[in-house]
């Protein structure tokens, strides 16, 4: 039985908005170490070999699927806008 949740494109736009903040992300492999035993994480590299490959809304709606799992950065490397720190700072986050 398949107990994966449905997530749709529209439920990964908004968990982006609210939690990725750069679009630098690992993914975690899908075999585990052959020695060790265990899942490490990687940053994802397109075939040909050149830079890593940012974090796309795809790629978010199959880890809310749980078809894949990854590792995202939460906290943002500058400032919050302005509009979403009276936001926050209202709920007593800030």
């Amino acid at each position: 039985m398949d107990h994966r949740l449905p997530a749709t494109r529209e439920m990964a736009q908004e968990f982006s908005e609210l939690f990725v903040n750069r679009r630098a992300y690992t993914i975690q492999s899908m075999r585990p170490h052959p020695e060790s035993g265990r899942h490490y994480y990687y940053r994802p590299k397109p075939q040909d070999g050149g830079e890593p490959v940012a974090v796309t809304i795809e790629t978010v709606r199959r880890h809310l699927a749980g078809e894949l799992t990854i590792g995202i950065y939460a906290i943002r490397p500058g400032p919050l806008p302005r509009q979403r720190r009276g936001r926050i700072r209202g709920r007593g986050f800030y």
